[in-house]
């Protein structure tokens, strides 16, 4: 299974975990079944492709995230990805956490309602 977590750098398993989804630099994409990660470079609005139709097409089946708003939520559940909320720190850390249950489902936890800081 593939699991997808918005990251602040290229740097695998020990990249920190970006706190808001659709602004991360790059998705690390953790292969479960090959115990691969790889991270992926945010294509952005301006791919022409959200970061859920991103996600979809490398095959990701569950994202963990710190943050999400209820729109991308949403899309990311019509796509058939299931969404684990209030990861934080290390990709490492946060797999962990979720292979131990320690993640609420985005239906849960709620959407993110404070604004994106900007990115510079």
């Amino acid at each position: 299974m593939k699991i997808g977590i918005p990251s602040e750098t290229d740097g695998g398993l020990q990249a920190t975990v970006c706190q808001h989804f659709g602004q991360a630099p790059f998705f690390t994409v953790i292969d479960t079944d090959t115990g691969t990660a790889v991270a992926h470079a945010n294509a952005g609005h301006a791919s022409g492709k959200t970061p859920a139709q991103q996600l979809a097409e490398l095959g990701v089946k569950v994202v963990l995230a710190g943050g999400m708003g209820a729109k991308a939520i949403q899309m990311l559940g019509q796509l058939g990805i299931e969404v684990y909320l209030q990861a934080s720190g290390r990709v490492a850390d946060v797999l962990t956490d979720y292979q131990q249950g320690k993640l609420p489902a985005a239906a849960e936890a709620g959407p993110c309602t404070e604004p994106c800081p900007p990115r510079g």
